[in-house]
């Protein structure tokens, strides 16, 4: 009758465990949704990085 009581409570609280870590994973997903959809990028089709970050590039022979 024990070890049947241990492996309910061993069972609810697995369930609560992966309970848990869906709603974290669907949490961050949407955080990460908004912020990427808030972000603008400030490069345009004709901007290179290197331009930016004011580098020279260098010719690959």
């Amino acid at each position: 009758m024990r070890v049947r009581l241990r492996m309910d409570i061993c069972f609810i609280l697995d369930g609560i465990l992966i309970l848990y870590g869906i709603i974290l994973t669907v949490l961050y997903c949407r955080l990460r949704v908004r912020q990427t959809g808030t972000h603008t990028h400030r490069h345009d089709e004709h901007t290179d990085t290197y331009e930016t970050i004011k580098m020279d590039k260098k010719a690959i022979v």
